[in-house]
């Protein structure tokens, strides 16, 4: 089966919702949060293939930027009205629009090689946006899957392998770190407590993708948009006042 990009963002949203609900809500299923771990991989594989289709690669960046900054001000301001204390972190947006930006500059290094001045504060600013990319809800996941779609794309079998061992490796390096911090951590807690390492089964999705960008109306432009910040919202406070706090 082969599926265009809107029908994986929508395929992607329906396991986002199923995510928030397992992370928002209590006494939900736990494969709930195991299938949300393919959907962050698919909209980095996606915001890639969007960099390249682009018309115009500012104007995505900026609608990004500006989308991140409503979710920001709209988490603090419409979960206040309903919610003094809240802990929601998710802004996505900016994960992805760093991710844009990170392209950006790779893209003008390698057209200025041979200006010095340019290539250097190209490297620069590489990793000055590398490393506030850790930082977005996406981390160093976010980061890593852009640098792999990025410059992998042109040889998706190479890609996904690279893009499975690395999540393994990413993975298992956090679980690490967790023994190290947490004595009694194992192998049971590394695959129940912290899934993410399913994220390695987005790989699919790759291949299924068939390059064209399928439906495109005004609608399905600014659907995920506007539906990524409302539904989250709206779980949140359903999630807040079943717990009855």
């Amino acid at each position: 089966m082969r599926l265009n990009s809107f029908q994986l963002k929508i395929f992607a949203m329906i396991l986002m919702v199923l995510d928030h609900i397992s992370t928002y809500i209590p006494n939900m299923p736990f494969w709930f949060n195991m299938v949300g771990r393919i959907v962050a991989p698919i909209f980095f594989f996606l915001i890639v293939e969007g960099f390249f289709h682009t018309r115009d690669r500012k104007k995505y960046a900026f609608r990004l930027f500006s989308w991140a900054l409503v979710m920001f001000l709209g988490t603090n301001v419409v979960i206040r009205i309903f919610i003094r204390e809240y802990q929601i972190h998710n802004n996505i947006f900016l994960s992805l629009g760093m991710s844009v930006l990170l392209m950006s500059v790779i893209e003008l290094s390698r057209k200025n090689k041979e200006n010095k001045k340019l290539y250097i504060l190209g490297i620069v600013g590489l990793i000055v946006i590398g490393i506030l990319s850790i930082f977005t809800e996406a981390g160093i996941y976010g980061l890593v899957m852009t640098l792999i779609f990025y410059f992998l794309r042109d040889n998706k079998s190479k890609m996904t392998i690279i893009y499975v061992i690395v999540s393994l490796l990413l993975t298992v390096g956090m679980g690490f770190t967790a023994v190290i911090e947490i004595p009694d951590y194992s192998i049971r807690n590394l695959l129940l407590d912290d899934v993410q390492w399913m994220m390695v089964f987005a790989f699919p999705f790759f291949f299924m993708y068939n390059g064209k960008r399928g439906l495109n109306t005004k609608f399905t432009k600014y659907l995920f948009y506007i539906f990524y910040p409302l539904h989250i919202w709206i779980i949140y406070i359903v999630g807040f006042y079943i717990v009855g706090k």
